[in-house]
């Protein structure tokens, strides 16, 4: 027996999994039915939706949902090719249909499941003004949808990230942009068709049906050249698949960085590690990284006067694990080569990973923004910075105020109930 928990918005769902079944109780001052038949209609047979059974307990309403365990969990459509991907989100859109119905459900990846042929099955759903989710409109799906779209692709970004404020940062590559974007339903649906149609042709290129005979025949042959190379077998593999596909990787990325496409350069190299790219990648991967950054003009040119390939490599690699989103690497590099401004960069990121940081707990998040706040405020006093000469550090300062005035705030009304 296991327990899962999906918490969205004001509903938080606590699951308990025994095998196959979802179970989920759920006590009735949470919905508005009087009468369990009233829920009857969550029980319609549908291709979309979970199979459900529901019990009326003494205080609560038992709901039972039936998962095929061959159906794909997030974690492996993460897996899929691009052009397997963009199948699953063309099929996703035929879900705007139940917007005009009573059913609402929400777009959480951990409350959706797909069955062989890529179509979506909602877990979880509710009924409108009965069950929660009692509201689901165009733009609430929008919106949801857009954050697992880009979730699907992103290294850098959770669906929890995205919808709690991330959203509008996730702009490196060209599909996301064109992703954020979009304002409205159709011209969405629109577009993931026709990239799932030029996806399905450059993949089918590559593709070629072979007869049985001629398949085995090449079978035979495949084995009988492992044994005829088995002694150079070691530097084919260098040569094959692993050098010749990274040095691929670096030429095409200088090619794109030639033509100012920055995103194409970190989509190229996102897979690679970076302390193994020659001093001139880790230049235009960071010089690409900087100018995607969310900075202001002023602030990303002056920061590339100091970015060139004489650059130190230690300074390069703080940008890209900043790109990366991996913080705590890109600070080990700036307190290496002792920058302040860099440290205290790093430490501002941190803290606002650390506040869209889902996976933790309230006071874990306070405590871990505290901490980093303390480290700030410790940089700007020993370097005698001006806050105000950089609008970042600005922020940073006034939102730890506002969090320490607000954990004020909860202990003088605490001390106020105590004495009542």
């Amino acid at each position: 027996m296991k327990e899962k928990t999906i918490q969205f918005e004001n509903v938080s769902l606590q699951f308990v999994i025994e095998k196959n079944n979802w179970n989920l109780k759920m006590p009735k001052s949470h919905t508005s039915v009087k009468d369990i038949r009233q829920m009857d209609l969550l029980k319609d047979p549908s291709d979309q939706f979970a199979p459900i059974t529901i019990d009326d307990e003494e205080d609560s309403f038992l709901f039972s949902f039936y998962l095929d365990p061959d159906k794909k969990r997030w974690k492996q459509i993460q897996e899929l090719n691009r052009n397997e991907k963009l199948r699953i989100l063309c099929n996703m859109t035929k879900l705007d249909r139940y917007l005009a119905s009573r059913i609402n459900f929400f777009l959480h990846p951990d409350n959706l499941v797909f069955d062989d042929n890529l179509m979506p099955v909602v877990i979880y759903r509710g009924i409108r003004d009965l069950v929660p989710p009692y509201e689901m409109d165009e733009s609430a799906f929008l919106k949801q949808f857009k954050c697992f779209i880009i979730a699907l692709f992103s290294k850098k970004y959770t669906f929890d990230d995205l919808y709690n404020g991330s959203l509008q940062n996730a702009k490196e590559m060209e599909f996301e942009r064109q992703v954020n974007e979009i304002r409205e339903l159709a011209p969405l649906k629109a577009f993931l068709n026709e990239s799932y149609k030029k996806e399905q042709k450059k993949t089918e290129k590559t593709m070629e049906v072979v007869p049985t005979k001629r398949f085995s025949l090449f079978k035979r042959l495949s084995i009988i050249m492992i044994i005829v190379s088995i002694l150079l077998i070691i530097p084919l593999i260098y040569y094959g698949f692993i050098n010749s596909p990274f040095q691929n990787k670096l030429l095409e990325s200088h090619g794109e960085f030639l033509a100012t496409d920055y995103g194409g350069v970190i989509a190229t190299l996102e897979k690679e590690n970076p302390e193994n790219f020659p001093n001139q990648t880790k230049y235009i991967l960071a010089n690409s990284y900087i100018n995607v950054e969310n900075l202001s003009e002023g602030e990303k040119e002056s920061i590339l006067k100091n970015v060139s390939l004489k650059s130190d490599q230690n300074y390069l690699l703080y940008w890209i694990y900043n790109g990366r989103g991996q913080f705590e690497e890109s600070l080990e590099k700036a307190k290496y080569i002792d920058d302040p401004q860099l440290i205290m960069y790093g430490l501002i990121k941190q803290i606002e990973q650390a506040k869209n940081n889902p996976e933790l707990s309230g006071t874990e998040r306070d405590d871990l923004v505290n901490k980093l706040g303390d480290q700030l405020n410790k940089y700007i006093e020993d370097y005698n910075l001006d806050p105000d000469e950089d609008g970042q550090l600005e922020d940073a300062k006034m939102e730890e105020e506002n969090t320490k005035e607000q954990e004020e705030t909860n202990g003088n009304q605490d001390a106020n109930n105590s004495e009542s």
